[in-house]
């Protein structure tokens, strides 16, 4: 008497078997991160002493990246994130405009030397649920070409055609070997600077995958 496997007696009856990695795999929609309208990239370094209660902002206008996403099985999920050091902006607004400039010039030069190390990078290494909507995202930040692990929680909210992502990590300056610059007249920058600095975000991931509905973007909630 002939055994018959399970998908052979699946495929004769007319249904179609899909292995369990395979249709995790099919499950996964892949995106495109650019920067997009509203998007934002920010690091925000927070003042002590005589200037407690004040940081500050650098946002970061080139950045790139590329999510793999399973809403199913969100720990198969992965994300890769590039920035370019060099495209920081100052958006502090307790500074004379005149020394935006040169806190610029002194957070690109000499801070994070962009000249040496032009790309922040970061990849993830687990993701997990952790509510409806929201996840822990632990990964691999390299600054300076010092690489650290991080935890991020990000909320994904489903748009037509891709995912809006929000979310903020904290990490320590010591751990990158982000020095203090030298002061900008007037400002005496990071002078009085806690070792903590806040990373935050707001981005677009858009889907290049045909096959994604909006329903299904929906079923993120």
């Amino acid at each position: 008497m002939k055994h018959f496997s399970a998908s052979f007696i699946l495929q004769w009856a007319g249904v179609a078997f899909i292995p369990p990695s395979y249709a995790a795999d099919m499950q996964t929609a892949t995106y495109d991160v650019r920067p997009a309208e509203g998007s934002r990239f920010a690091l925000e370094v927070f003042k002590s002493k005589l200037w407690e209660g004040r940081k500050h902002t650098f946002v970061f206008d080139r950045f790139s990246g590329a999510l793999s996403f399973n809403r199913e099985q969100p720990e198969r999920s992965t994300v890769r994130f590039v920035v370019e050091s060099a495209s920081a902006r100052c958006m502090d607004e307790w500074v004379k405009s005149n020394q935006i400039k040169d806190i610029e010039k002194a957070a690109i030069q000499d801070t994070m030397a962009a000249a040496q190390f032009p790309e922040i990078t970061f990849h993830s290494t687990t993701i997990k649920a952790k509510s409806s909507g929201q996840y822990e995202v632990r990964g691999l930040l390299t600054i300076r070409d010092q690489t650290k692990p991080v935890a991020l929680i990000v909320k994904a909210t489903p748009r037509e055609g891709g995912i809006w992502l929000e979310g903020s990590g904290q990490i320590r300056l010591s751990d990158f070997g982000l020095k203090a610059p030298r002061a900008v007249a007037g400002v005496g920058l990071f002078i009085g600077t806690k070792d903590e600095m806040t990373v935050q975000f707001a981005l677009l991931a858009t889907s290049h995958s045909p096959s994604v509905s909006a329903g299904a973007l929906r079923d993120l909630n």
